[in-house]
């Protein structure tokens, strides 16, 4: 697959390798075609399959960053890198020093057991992943045994014959053996989005490799035009390849990425600052300081959570799994839980709301009437422009062989173009019928009226003054309110040559009329961006097309067409004056791929998280730039690499769907958090406050690591929960300061209950002295694990748990099984001296049942607090 790659340059690595590559290609550029041919064992008529295999069993994949086959071992090891798991040993080590050597054991099996736990996640989204990327792969047209073959980019070998045509990307390094008005975009490796023509003459002097005349790099992208190229280099010999230690894959940070990392940090926080309170408490005020130093390492273990990695990968393999069962592709599998966060989706019209299959309705002239010159001229225009057809060509074309004396008309010969761009939005061919020649502009209808000086109508040619330009746009305007697509033709006559021929040719024309065209809206949509409505999804249009045809398909679907912002406007504003505008406009008509990527940019700086769907080359820019970039399966080769999930189906369902999808990740991954926080928080806090009060430890470090160990157990299943449909009604950003003050909310209520524990233990149940703190300590440990199971169940919903909403049954087994191991663990383990455990008598039990029901009347009540002041709960 190729990739898009930002070339960072250093005058001092990259001068002299650029030099010896540029003298290569220079020399290559020289060469005779046959030379080549000879050379690299091919011909025009292609490889044979048999040659093509073996060299592809020879030198490899057509791939500028291999990825090596990575086995379980890799895997294994990769899974103690985790932050958290070096953590965990780094205190088993700290511990083990300090004499705690069961304790070093416990705490680095929970490390060994998360490790693998992610181990088996890891190596089995691996896989998964692996299999998914087959079926997302790049194409390019050879010719295999003389005939047309499309096959992966990663397959092309030296001595293809390889067809070039608009919207492909370069597969390798090729020489243009044939072209025809082929211009490239060669701005992945300049920077600079100046269409660059190539051909098949060599260049006399060049200063770069990039201004070679008959040289393709790859990566280029092809804008208009086509072309035949032998392939001279592939994979890592291509320059791309060759300057690979200068080249950064290009990547935005996202919502994802700026959650996760500040989460991170606000753990780490905290971990740091309860250890030092501990120390002080217990080692400072209490005089025991290699007791202190035990207990506030157990602590940092309980507050650390080693199960995010796992939970996080899980979460988000099971969410890839499931947009794959419904047609969609995710290449990133990080941007899952970002598509659930998008608050903008950004889209074209076209294909989106529209059915995406355009008929030509009308060719009229300049006054109204129908002309059947009109189709004539937009049909040369489309038949002889290069590249892949657009829909409009396609309907243009298709409507002309059925109206048309095609015979007459393809008899004349095409001489010359000049391609679209988004710039002129417009395209020019030259004709020629034996000695006449015509140039024929067809585009925009702004953009072709600009050139033109003269009209033609009812056959004679009129001055284009004021009235006549009015009554022009009156009529245009008329169509387009009719939901029509208005192009505009214009011509003149002579033919300046080949190297006079160029945008400034497209002036003193004669405007001959318009085609219009129809594009109906899907059936379904207008429901669909009503539910993305409801979901707190704002569609927004950003499209090439006039502002009447777009104001009438939006108004039809729902969309507020009545405000629109022209790409025009958007010139003239600056960044703040535009950022204000962009938040009460849902409508961008007459847009260029610059100002589309400019209004994304802005969505984003304005706190929102953007979706951005694409499918053209165009799109490429603000694919990139959006937090999730889609695009559709027949989209061009480069929006396809340009975007992190790529559906089979152009439907705006498909991505409400993913939005779903997305949010029911991000729910049971905060789900995590904050359950495995608050109750850390909680324990903490509670022991913070025993240690002040009590004359021994409330739990000791090895029951402490022992707890944690049958807590992160309980939670493998909340990947697997049921999320409320309420949590998915809005979208969700990663909220550290949330986070926070969650975690202090729900800990310190724990911890109320906590207390209330430590009282009935002390005055009602006896455990009041140093002869009875294990009796105290194994009735904490028993307490406060069942209540940070309980934890599971309060947290998960906003509602009433077991009433309202269930969990899983996944987590409610897990759950279970961890409240069994919770109750036996001390009577298992209590002929152990080493863990200071003893069997409990009765009536703790029962007091336990009681505390278990008051825990769930208090969090129900700060709950409903809760969620009434801050209007949340996850």
């Amino acid at each position: 697959m190729i990739q898009i790659f930002d070339i960072k340059k250093s005058k001092k690595n990259l001068k002299s390798n650029n030099n010896e590559i540029l003298e290569e290609y220079i020399e290559e550029s020289k060469k005779d075609s046959e030379d080549d041919f000879l050379r690299l064992k091919t011909s025009l008529n292609g490889l044979s399959n048999i040659e093509a295999r073996n060299r592809f069993n020879k030198y490899g994949k057509n791939v500028v960053i291999k990825e090596d086959n990575k086995g379980p071992l890799y895997f294994l090891l990769m899974s103690f890198k985790d932050e958290f798991i070096i953590i965990l040993i780094f205190l088993a080590i700290i511990n083990f020093f300090l004499g705690d050597k069961l304790g070093s054991i416990i705490i680095l099996v929970i490390a060994f057991i998360s490790a693998l736990i992610r181990f088996f996640q890891d190596y089995s989204v691996y896989k998964f992943n692996k299999k998914l990327k087959s079926k997302i792969y790049s194409t390019v047209t050879v010719l295999r045994n003389n005939e047309e073959a499309e096959i992966k980019v990663e397959d092309v070998v030296v001595g293809d014959i390889v067809k070039l045509n608009a919207g492909t990307i370069v597969p390798a390094d090729i020489k243009i053996v044939e072209s025809k008005d082929l211009f490239v975009n060669q701005s992945v490796f300049t920077g600079e989005s100046i269409l660059v023509e190539k051909t098949t003459e060599s260049s006399k002097a060049c200063s770069q490799i990039f201004d070679i005349n008959n040289i393709c790099l790859m990566g280029v992208t092809i804008e208009s035009g086509r072309a035949t190229g032998v392939v001279i280099k592939t994979g890592s010999n291509t320059y791309l390849g060759q300057v690979g230690s200068e080249i950064s894959i290009k990547k935005e940070v996202t919502n994802f990425d700026k959650g996760i990392k500040n989460i991170s940090n606000l753990l780490i926080k905290y971990m740091i600052v309860v250890c030092l309170v501990v120390i002080v408490i217990d080692g400072v005020i209490k005089q025991n300081i290699s007791e202190a130093l035990l207990f506030a390492l157990s602590v940092a273990v309980g507050i650390t959570p080693s199960m995010l990695p796992m939970i996080l990968n899980v979460n988000l393999t099971k969410g890839s799994k499931s947009l794959a069962k419904k047609k969609t592709l995710v290449k990133k599998i990080e941007s899952i839980q970002n598509l659930g966060a998008i608050d903008i989706l950004c889209t074209d019209k076209t294909g989106t709301l529209t059915e995406n299959k355009i008929t030509l309705q009308k060719y009229i002239d300049a006054s109204g009437k129908e002309n059947e010159d009109i189709l004539e001229y937009a049909y040369l225009n489309s038949l002889y422009s290069t590249g892949i057809k657009n829909l409009v060509d396609k309907a243009i074309i298709t409507y002309g062989r059925d109206h048309l004396d095609i015979s007459k008309i393809e008899k004349l010969e095409k001489i010359d173009e000049i391609p679209f761009d988004y710039t002129r939005k417009k395209q020019s061919v030259v004709v020629k019928n034996k000695t006449a020649y015509r140039m024929i502009t067809k585009g925009a209808l702004e953009e072709v009226i600009k050139g033109c000086v003269n009209a033609k109508i009812g056959g004679k040619t009129v001055n284009l003054n004021d009235e006549i330009t009015n009554i022009i746009k009156d009529k245009a305007k008329t169509l387009a309110s009719d939901g029509m697509q208005v192009i505009a033709l214009a011509f003149k006559e002579g033919y300046p040559g080949k190297d006079k021929f160029d945008t400034s040719c497209e002036n003193e024309m004669i405007f001959v009329g318009f085609v219009g065209f129809l594009d109906p809206a899907k059936k379904d949509v207008k429901t669909t961006l009503s539910n993305l409505e409801k979901i707190g999804v704002k569609t927004k249009i950003l499209t090439g097309d006039n502002p009447y045809a777009t104001r009438n398909i939006c108004n039809m679907v729902g969309l507020n067409g009545n405000d629109i912002l022209l790409g025009s406007d958007i010139d003239n504003m600056t960044d703040i004056e535009l950022s204000e505008k962009i938040e009460k406009v849902d409508i961008f008509a007459r847009m260029n791929p610059l100002q589309k990527e400019r209004v994304v940019e802005l969505y984003r700086k304005n706190n929102h998280v953007v979706g951005y769907m694409g499918d053209g080359v165009n799109d490429a820019p603000s694919l990139t730039k959006a937090d999730v970039g889609i695009s559709v399966s027949s989209a061009t080769s480069i929006a396809k690499e340009a975007s992190d999930i790529i559906i089979l189906k152009q439907s705006l369902k498909v991505i409400y769907d993913g939005v779903l999808e997305g949010r029911k990740v991000y729910g049971n991954i905060i789900k995590y958090m904050k359950m495995a926080l608050s109750a850390d928080f909680g324990d903490v806090f509670s022991i913070m406050i025993a240690s002040i009060f009590l004359p021994f430890l409330p739990l000791l470090p090895i029951q402490m690591l022992l707890q944690d160990f049958i807590y992160d157990f309980s939670q493998i299943g909340i990947p697997y929960d049921n999320v409320d449909s309420e949590f998915l009604e809005k979208p969700k950003n990663w909220d550290t300061k949330g986070i926070s003050r969650f975690m202090k909310v729900m800990g310190i209520t724990s911890s109320l209950i906590d207390v209330i524990s430590f009282i009935i233990f002390w005055f009602v149940l006896g455990y009041n002295d140093i002869s009875k703190q294990t009796f105290f300590q194994t009735a904490w440990f028993v307490t406060c694990l069942t209540t940070e199971l309980m934890i599971i169940y309060n947290v998960r919903t906003a509602k009433k748990p077991f009433i309202e909403s269930n969990a899983s049954a996944k987590l409610n087994l897990l759950t279970i099984f961890s409240l069994v191991l919770t109750i036996i663990t001390p009577i298992v383990l209590c002929k152990i001296e080493t863990f200071h455990f003893v069997i409990l008598p009765l009536e703790f039990y029962i007091f336990l049942i009681g505390l278990v029901f008051l825990y769930f009347i208090i969090v129900s009540a700060i709950k409903k607090i809760y969620i009434k002041k801050y209007g949340e709960w996850l």
